[in-house]
């Protein structure tokens, strides 16, 4: 493991951009995603099914064709975007869609009993919406949304392929250039375990309690 260690250093600034890539795909796909899960629950027919539609087809594409849609499509289109940029991108709107349907099905989830509890003691449904609707929604959503964040995390990893350096390209040149493949692929294991088992613990901490209430 001495290979490992004497190229430590390397891999962990690696991570750190491995870590911002996570941090920038997690927030943007989950403000996204709710704002799209909200819409899909409460807004019109057309609403529901031009957001189904956008839904269905993300979920049914692997991450990486969308990394390269992106990368390769935004030339295209004029946007001179940085490789990074375009693989996040990806990310957020692959990420969205599960976040999306996650919210729409835990808002969907609140019995209408609920509801209409709310309205039959005088509050406006806006308020029932705010007051009642959202917030038990949302934390009907909470497990899945940060075993989402997790899985999140992971896929960064795919940016590698169109040459963003981050952990796992990083992990590439260091392999080539010192042919130790087993140490520095599980030093990079455990770099993203460390970052990953918070967030797992989060997830189980959260579906307990949830459970229990």
């Amino acid at each position: 493991m001495d290979v490992a260690f004497l190229n430590i250093n390397y891999l962990l600034k690696a991570a750190l951009v491995t870590l911002e890539m996570a941090v920038a795909t997690v927030v943007l796909s989950f403000i996204v995603g709710s704002a799209l899960g909200v819409a899909a629950a409460l807004s019109g027919r057309l609403v529901r099914s031009v957001l189904t539609v956008y839904v269905y087809v993300v979920r049914g594409v692997p991450v990486l064709v969308l990394i390269f849609i992106a990368y390769f499509g935004l030339p295209r289109l004029g946007v001179d975007a940085p490789n990074y940029v375009a693989a996040t991108i990806a990310l957020v709107i692959y990420f969205a869609a599960f976040v999306a349907d996650i919210v729409r099905g835990s808002i969907l989830a609140v019995p209408k009993s609920t509801v209409e509890a709310g309205l039959a003691i005088g509050l406006r449904w806006r308020q029932v919406l705010m007051q009642i609707q959202l917030p038990l929604g949302m934390r009907l959503a909470l497990p899945p949304l940060v075993t989402t964040a997790s899985i999140a995390v992971k896929s960064t990893s795919y940016a590698s392929i169109v040459g963003v350096w981050e952990l796992t390209y990083a992990s590439r040149e260091v392999v080539e250039r010192t042919l130790a493949a087993f140490e520095i692929f599980f030093t990079v294991m455990v770099i993203y375990f460390c970052i990953c088992y918070p967030i797992s613990l989060c997830a189980t901490y959260l579906q307990r309690r949830y459970a229990a209430a």
